[in-house]
């Protein structure tokens, strides 16, 4: 889950969209239905096309993108400590449209890898729960993470779009390509509530075995529903951390996502907009209540399935030139987990993006989003009980936890082909959720190259 915002020409009606390794599917999908080609929209390249080999390649369909991102962010004041960290990855995406190669019509497939490395900031001063370093996190800590590797088939004229083999929910589920304009977790790649509430709802760069189907009755709405395998071991176990182990050695049930989308183009300036609810259903045998901790002599009870649902909007409310995204774009968000079986009960989230607003600059781009995130009072009010007896407190945690809130200011700024950096203010209320943490302010940017 990551990128920033680089100006690339996308066909009317397209969101204002970050470029990058492993983009390419929330991109398709906020494209007009017509633009939509089965394959990640072009992007930027700082070392051109030499000799042609790019281009040659490019027109058998063959689309190769090499990059790097790095996230520095430093505590200057709040939190339990103060510290500075840089995460880190490259990465690496081929897309092949087998129809230009091969002449199989509307089949591609798509493979994504890369290498993490560094540390995350927010566990340096006392937060596990809101991550200022989208970059950080899974990975592996290997030389080589598989991401993905799926094959995607398109039907009577991309009404019907079927995809499946080794990919993660967030691909296509409460996903946006607008996200990734910011740097905090909390947001980028899907909102943070939905992977880090239930494991079934499996996020970049960790996959599993899933397939999904996406009907579109009209030019302007969608419906689409997946079944993707819940392996508990996806983020943490050592033996998965390559993301190559594909077994079902660890695997507790299937997670089953429904969403509907309407996506409107507005007005005489065909402002496009993207609404969409969703619901999505695990059923793992394997949830215990929080109160479990507080026996450790009698098995935990564990019970079956859990729930999340969420609603995201974004639309574009004024334009301010003459490319299809230069303009403002409001988005705001709302998550609910069911608060027996997850730590992240719920997430609201309003956020702004301004691109073009500086006509000698028409690439650049400011941020700025708020997010307010919750915790289960149920854990809540184990944590309590866990404080009164003077054991330790579920949840990596030092007091009971409730809410907590993120305010982050970014200024996304277009250097040259291929290259953008983006300076970031963020202030973090109550660091993970806990009232006897100080307020944080993290200083610190974000630099992104495709080659």
């Amino acid at each position: 889950m990551f990128l920033l915002a680089v100006g690339i020409a996308l066909p009317a009606g397209a969101q204002t969209t970050n470029s990058g390794v492993g983009l390419g599917p929330s991109q398709q999908v906020a494209q007009p239905l017509e633009a939509q080609t089965g394959v990640a929209p072009t992007v930027e390249h700082l070392l051109g096309d030499p000799g042609g080999v790019r281009s040659r390649l490019e027109s058998h369909g063959i689309f190769l993108l090499l990059d790097a991102v790095t996230e520095f962010a430093g505590n200057i004041s709040g939190g339990t400590r103060r510290g500075a960290t840089f995460a880190n990855q490259v990465g690496f995406e081929a897309d092949i449209d087998w129809q230009r190669l091969a002449g199989i019509d509307g089949l591609s497939t798509h493979v994504v890898i890369v290498n993490r490395s560094g540390s995350s900031d927010s566990h340096l001063f006392g937060d596990n729960l809101e991550p200022v370093q989208e970059i950080y996190g899974s990975g592996g800590d290997t030389a080589v993470h598989l991401v993905s590797a799926y094959a995607q088939e398109t039907l009577l004229n991309r009404r019907i779009d079927v995809a499946a083999g080794r990919m993660n929910v967030e691909n296509d589920f409460a996903s946006s390509p607008l996200y990734c304009n910011y740097m905090n977790n909390t947001l980028c790649g899907d909102p943070k509530a939905l992977p880090g509430g239930d494991v079934g709802h499996s996020a970049y760069p960790d996959a599993a075995w899933g397939a999904r189907l996406r009907v579109r009755p009209t030019g302007k709405t969608y419906v689409q529903a997946g079944v993707y395998q819940v392996n508990q071991a996806i983020y943490t176990y050592p033996a998965f951390r390559s993301g190559f182990k594909f077994d079902g050695s660890r695997d507790s049930g299937v997670y089953v996502p429904v969403e509907f989308a309407y996506e409107p183009l507005i007005g005489t300036d065909k402002l496009p907009g993207h609404y969409k609810i969703g619901f999505g259903y695990d059923s793992s045998g394997t949830f215990t209540p929080f109160s479990a901790a507080l026996n450790s002599i009698v098995p935990a009870p564990h019970h079956t399935g859990n729930t999340q649902g969420w609603v995201l909007v974004d639309q574009m409310v004024r334009r301010q030139g003459a490319g299809d995204i230069d303009g403002i774009i409001a988005l705001a968000g709302f998550i609910h987990n069911d608060p027996s079986n997850s730590s992240y009960a719920e997430e609201y989230f309003v956020g702004v993006l301004d691109r073009a607003f500086w006509p000698k600059r028409p690439q650049d781009t400011i941020g700025i989003q708020f997010s307010y995130n919750t915790v289960s009072g149920a854990l809540g009010k184990v944590q309590a009980q866990e404080m009164e007896l003077g054991i330790p407190i579920s949840n990596n945690a030092t007091a009971p936890q409730s809410r907590e809130m993120v305010l982050e200011l970014n200024y996304d700024l277009h250097v040259t082909t291929g290259v953008n950096v983006q300076p970031e203010f963020q202030y973090i209320i109550h660091p993970n959720a806990q009232a006897n943490i100080h307020n944080a302010t993290v200083l610190g940017f974000k630099a992104h190259v495709e080659f």
